[in-house]
């Protein structure tokens, strides 16, 4: 009497293939959550980016003057029409708060070089002033920094990132 040979897999073919395949999941999850720490910061400039551009197209489009500020101490930025004050370049009681951001990166470093803490845009796209704004953040096995830049001549904003 002849045996039929199965089909199918043995115990032991089977637990070679599920360790095999635990081994390489835990070799890819330290990479993964690096991954999303990047996109996350990605995500932040992007976010202060669209700010800057928010006001600049508002100044455009409305035929007045639109700003930006930034509160370093507390992470927000803050897009506002400027009607108070508009020769001073700065977010006053009295100004139209356009929209408000808060970043939710733990900023170990973030700074703003204008002179008020503001950079605002006029009609003809233009901005008050060249300035950056910088942030950096710092974890055991991740350095990251990005660096923003608003020229006055033209209200151009460009993003860097810089990541080790």
């Amino acid at each position: 009497m002849r045996l039929k040979k199965q089909n199918g897999f043995t115990m032991m073919e089977l637990l070679i293939v599920t360790v095999i395949i635990g081994l390489i999941a835990a070799m890819a999850v330290p990479d993964f959550v690096k991954s999303m720490q990047k996109l996350r910061w990605h995500g932040t400039g992007t976010d202060v980016m669209t700010s800057l551009r928010l006001a600049r197209s508002y100044a455009i489009s409305q035929q007045r003057q639109f700003g930006v500020v930034f509160d370093t101490s507390s992470n927000h930025i803050t897009v506002f029409k400027d009607l108070v004050n508009p020769t001073a370049f700065t977010f006053e009681y009295g100004d139209s708060v356009v929209a408000q951001d808060s970043i939710e990166a733990k900023f170990d470093w973030f700074w703003a070089s204008f002179t008020s803490g503001a950079v605002c845009f006029f009609p003809n796209g233009r901005a008050s002033e060249s300035g950056y704004i910088m942030a950096s953040q710092y974890s055991d096995e991740l350095y990251q920094m990005l660096s923003i830049s608003v020229l006055a001549a033209t209200g151009r904003v460009a993003i860097d990132y810089v990541e080790n």
